[in-house]
């Protein structure tokens, strides 16, 4: 497991080597989210959802071709739980990176770096702070749903 502080790193050059960030919106939607982006690393490509309160971002990784439209929750409903979520939480002069990403998706190091150095630049005040993190990689072994059919 990597254990590397990440405060003080110019992540605007880090992100823009590891990790192609592109704008689709910028405004609040219907459903509340403050804004959407794509995020690209290598061959894999996804979208993701930025929700800020205050200081703190929520980024959440996933593929928007498998989420319904409001109109198509009807009946057999199938949701997505996405790639994972990244939480960049600020306390005082320090801020807590932690969260969770799929281990088939974010499969290596340097996958899982350009998550960090995503959500980092999402932030201006990251790369002053000191920013010590834990990510969790999991691995879906099964799952519990209701999907209006059975």
């Amino acid at each position: 497991m990597r254990l590397k502080p990440l405060g003080f790193l110019d992540t605007r050059t880090l992100c823009e080597r590891e990790a192609r960030i592109s704008f689709k919106t910028d405004k609040k939607s219907k459903r509340g989210r403050d804004s959407t982006m794509k995020f690209s690393h290598k061959k894999f490509s996804c979208d993701t959802e930025i929700y800020y309160k205050d200081k703190d971002i929520i980024v959440r990784f996933f593929d928007s071709s498998k989420e319904q439209e409001e109109d198509d929750i009807i009946n057999l409903v199938i949701v997505d739980p996405g790639y994972g979520y990244l939480c960049l939480k600020y306390k005082g002069d320090a801020a807590l990176l932690s969260g969770f990403l799929d281990e088939d998706v974010f499969s290596s190091d340097d996958y899982i770096d350009a998550a960090i150095s995503f959500i980092e630049v999402l932030s201006p005040n990251s790369k002053y702070v000191y920013t010590p993190y834990h990510i969790t990689l999991f691995k879906q072994t099964s799952f519990i749903e209701y999907n209006g059919e059975y």
